[in-house]
């Protein structure tokens, strides 16, 4: 078994800054994730009015989020992936907060320069 590390964070009314960059919603509609170019993710309850709260704050990546998908059958396994603009992705138990997997993968960094060009 694997040693797992997990980082908690409290607010207080007011979710702390998150600028968001991904963004889904579970199929269940009771839920949203954001990811954020800081690197974290935050988890939201969406209620039946439709009103927002910040419930957790996920630490994984160290740069920005760029994407997020479900993994499995949410209703039966409540997992997400995130990736990051550096390679890292993770996978995430929603129910409890936990990063249960990590990678890390290759990747190439593109610039496009406005005439067309691509330095690399």
């Amino acid at each position: 078994m694997r040693p797992s590390l997990q980082a908690v964070a409290l607010w207080g009314k007011k979710a702390p800054p998150h600028s968001i960059t991904a963004i889904m919603i579970t199929d269940d509609q009771q839920m949203i994730v954001t990811g954020s170019q800081e690197g974290q993710l935050c988890l939201w309850n969406l209620s039946p009015e439709l009103k927002i709260s910040a419930k957790e704050l996920l630490f994984g990546h160290s740069a920005s989020v760029t994407c997020l998908a479900r993994a499995r059958d949410f209703s039966k396994q409540p997992y997400v992936v995130s990736a990051a603009e550096n390679g890292e992705m993770c996978v995430w138990n929603v129910t409890n907060g936990q990063c249960v997997e990590k990678a890390t993968l290759p990747y190439r960094f593109l610039v496009s320069m406005f005439n067309g060009h691509i330095l690399e």
